[in-house]
């Protein structure tokens, strides 16, 4: 059921930043950019909740083991049943973790080539001149994502701590 509701949050993600069209306006094009700035708050929010759920139910496997997973490794080792099937569910827990933030990726993959492929061509087809502005927006568009990224990165490293 996580696995279908990341799907489809990722695809409105993905419709609401226009898909995984390929232009050389470049007015368009920063329409995309803009868009694609206003959805990653949305996908970082996702991604967030990927790894606070994961936490959460890490830190209740872990209870049982001073909370760590090296004390829980010990006692599996021992061939403890319960050690055993907790070690299980941690594993399956981060196999999970993973296959919900591949596929988070993986559906925005498409309008990010697009763009990029875009924008990589709009800067070849145009004279330099006459993409000064435009560059700039796209650079003030990339700085808000790397801001985002950075703010999401800090959060989930937080969760960790």
């Amino acid at each position: 059921m996580k696995k279908l509701f990341t799907l489809l949050f990722v695809g409105s993600l993905l419709a609401s930043c226009g898909g995984s069209s390929y232009t050389t306006d470049k007015e368009a094009a920063l329409e995309m950019k803009k868009e694609q700035t206003e959805a990653l708050k949305g996908y970082y929010a996702k991604l967030l909740d990927i790894h606070t759920e994961f936490e959460a139910a890490k830190k209740e496997i872990l209870a049982d083991y001073g909370g760590k997973s090296s004390t829980l490794w010990d006692k599996a080792k021992t061939k403890d049943d319960s050690a055993m099937d907790a070690w299980t569910d941690l594993r399956n827990l981060e196999l999970h973790k993973s296959q919900d933030i591949r596929a988070l990726n993986q559906v925005s993959a498409a309008s990010d080539r697009a763009l990029s492929t875009s924008i990589e061509d709009i800067n070849d087809l145009y004279e330099q001149k006459d993409l000064e502005a435009w560059s700039k927006s796209i650079q003030a568009e990339n700085k808000i994502a790397s801001d985002l990224d950075q703010a999401s990165n800090k959060a989930i490293g937080e969760l960790t701590k």
